[in-house]
């Protein structure tokens, strides 16, 4: 296996391992071993040409802890219900130009997500992930004090709209229930690490906890600007069986929603829980 860092903030592509010959237990497991130390140290981690099927998909995430952060809107594939197929073309409206980490309106979110490209689109269509250790350690010594005796309400944020246009009221107030809401501190740290990271994101951070509402808009505005700078950055190109992983708890991603009409169809396993941390 090698490893080829990618960005000095974070990224990492893995080449020498194919992960479609992995027809052994113990195989997997030390397959294992080795992506979850090269997740830890560069935070994405990118292998091409993994032709894997989804239920072999929801194998490879078991090996990290247990599946089952289940998105409150996406549809599932139809050979495991641990694997979400993210599709878009023509007038679709894609949801997740917007940094974020997944599902941070969970009090639990998930430790890790793998997303696979299925379909690409002639150009466009990448992901940009950003490090939260980076972004943090950006900011001045005197913020990064005030910042960690604060914390911030996470919630669904644009998942808001298809809610109402379907249901009305009544459809946004339950698709706000079924999703959930939760107060994160907004420097967290590494549970394996140690590191601090800034824990807002524009997509799911709408309230600083003892703030009023101007202090609070301006203070996220503020640190939405610097999780967009790109010295924090990577920019993923995706080519069919392009497989991607990355640690959910310290970076954030975009996916640039450029290529429509065209369609892009991606499988992602989430795993909730990091059984080695």
């Amino acid at each position: 296996m090698k490893i080829d860092r990618l960005t000095p903030a974070l990224g990492a592509e893995v080449t020498g391992v194919d992960l479609s010959r992995l027809l052994d237990q113990s195989a997997l497991d030390a397959t294992n071993d080795a992506l979850y130390k090269a997740l830890i140290d560069h935070q994405v981690i990118v292998i091409r040409n993994a032709a894997i099927e989804p239920l072999a998909m929801a194998e490879l995430g078991a090996g990290f802890g247990e599946l089952g952060a289940r998105h409150h809107r996406y549809v599932t594939h139809p050979d495991s219900d641990d694997v979400v197929i993210l599709e878009w073309k023509d007038d679709d409206e894609p949801d997740a130009a917007e940094w974020h980490s997944d599902m941070t309106y969970r009090r639990e979110p998930p430790f890790a997500s793998i997303l696979k490209a299925v379909v690409v689109p002639p150009s466009g269509g990448d992901t940009l992930f950003a490090s939260m250790y980076s972004v943090f350690e950006s900011l001045d010594p005197g913020l990064q004090r005030d910042l960690g005796e604060l914390e911030a309400v996470h919630d669904m944020g644009t998942f808001r709209t298809p809610a109402y246009r379907e249901g009305g009221i009544d459809g946004l107030e339950k698709a706000l229930i079924d999703a959930g809401n939760a107060v994160h501190p907004i420097v967290a740290h590494h549970p394996v690490t140690g590191r601090p990271y800034l824990n807002v994101s524009e997509s799911f951070t709408t309230f600083v906890i003892g703030l009023s509402a101007p202090q609070s808009n301006r203070l996220l505005m503020m640190l939405f600007e610097a999780i967009n700078r790109p010295q924090h950055h990577v920019r993923i190109r995706w080519e069919p069986n392009t497989l991607a992983m990355w640690d959910n708890r310290a970076t954030q991603h975009y996916a640039v929603a450029d290529y429509l009409p065209h369609r892009r169809v991606m499988h992602r396993v989430a795993v909730s829980t990091d059984r080695r941390a």
